[in-house]
């Protein structure tokens, strides 16, 4: 897992929630972990993409672009877009772990680890619905118990119920999007499977 140095810029706030990020992680003289430059990561991403390595993950498109790299489309598996049907919104990473996969992950911070090993299983789990021809079936009942409940888990309040501060006309699902300056992991699959963090 490397975290990205940013011990040359001040930061306001590590949007932890989000992020999973809190003080001293960035920092390559306090941090308990790998703390690297953003070039060295690029440049191992770069090195990835190059020699072929596939990626999984949930919204790499997005996370590829603020990167700014271009990944070829046979090297994303995206289950973002895997579980989606056409004209219908995007399921978020939580929903689909709970639904197929009976897990509990985001409970109170972002774990990019958790995310990755989340989003490695539900492709293994497409893989698994796909060859049981039960892909199509299982993802209309995800839909549909979706729209019944409001995209809500069970005991999940909205985003209107969660207190804390608010950015005008944005929803919980919007403001992680658009508020962290974190990139989410990357599972990369080739002969075995790797966790890279860019957080």
């Amino acid at each position: 897992q490397d975290y990205i140095s940013t011990h040359h810029s001040k930061i306001y706030n590590y949007l932890t929630k989000f992020s999973g990020i809190v003080e001293g992680d960035l920092n390559p003289e306090k941090s308990l972990h790998h703390v690297t430059t953003l070039k060295s990561v690029y440049l191992k991403l770069r090195y990835l993409v190059d020699v072929g390595v596939r990626f999984v993950g949930h919204g790499l498109k997005s996370d590829f672009q603020i990167i700014n790299i271009l990944v070829p489309e046979e090297q994303i598996l995206d289950t973002v877009e895997l579980f989606h049907l056409p004209r219908q919104r995007k399921i978020s990473l939580r929903y689909l772990a709970a639904h197929l996969l009976q897990l509990d992950i985001q409970k109170d911070t972002h774990d990019s680890i958790e995310d990755a090993k989340a989003a490695l299983r539900l492709y293994k789990k497409y893989l698994e619905l796909k060859k049981a021809d039960r892909f199509d079936q299982v993802l209309d009942d995800i839909y549909t118990v979706g729209r019944s409940k409001g995209w809500k888990l069970d005991g999940e309040k909205s985003p209107n119920e969660i207190p804390g501060p608010r950015l005008e006309g944005k929803g919980l699902e919007e403001r992680s999007r658009d508020d962290k300056d974190s990139v989410s992991v990357v599972t990369v699959v080739q002969k075995e499977s790797w966790v890279i963090n860019l957080s």
